[in-house]
């Protein structure tokens, strides 16, 4: 009889994401989690935030105090969120330096509301439940747009 000596466990890999920063505002923790996996694992930089102020507190720490990395390269929302809306910070995202794109997602999607959200100029509104492969290539269609610094200088500091 051979004796093994137990293994100690085996820390868990974690995902490390290298790719663009995506802010995902959702309010729904279990959809939250789940979308964030899915960017992860498809190598994007994930914050999360449960709701509009949430998200608007983020940003605009990166924004007012000129911290460049806490500046996503796109923002995925909810349409219904508790405080601001996902279209108050779509309407919001026209108004800084730089253009970060938008993608909404909504349980509620109307005629009136993809109107709104095409004047407003998001990259799309995707009505739950959407096919993942829609969520994918509305983020790689979003990245693709030619980035516009702005007056952001290199270092992140208004020019």
């Amino acid at each position: 009889i051979r004796s093994e000596t137990p293994r100690e466990p085996q820390p868990r890999k974690r995902l490390m994401a290298w790719g663009p920063r995506i802010l995902l505002v959702e309010d729904d923790a279990e959809m939250r989690r789940m979308l964030a996996a899915l960017l992860r694992r498809d190598g994007y930089s994930v914050t999360e935030a449960a709701d509009g102020d949430e998200a608007l507190e983020w940003l605009g720490t990166g924004i007012l105090d000129g911290e460049p990395t806490r500046i996503p390269a796109l923002i995925i929302s909810d349409v219904r969120l508790p405080c601001f809306s996902g279209l108050d910070i779509l309407a919001g995202a026209r108004l800084w330096p730089r253009r970060i794109p938008v993608i909404l997602i909504t349980g509620f999607g109307d005629e009136a509301l993809h109107e709104q959200a095409r004047e407003f100029g998001a990259v799309c509104v995707l009505d739950k439940p959407f096919p993942i492969a829609a969520l994918r290539s509305a983020v790689r269609v979003a990245l693709l747009v030619p980035e516009d610094p702005g007056p952001w200088g290199r270092d992140g500091h208004v020019v």
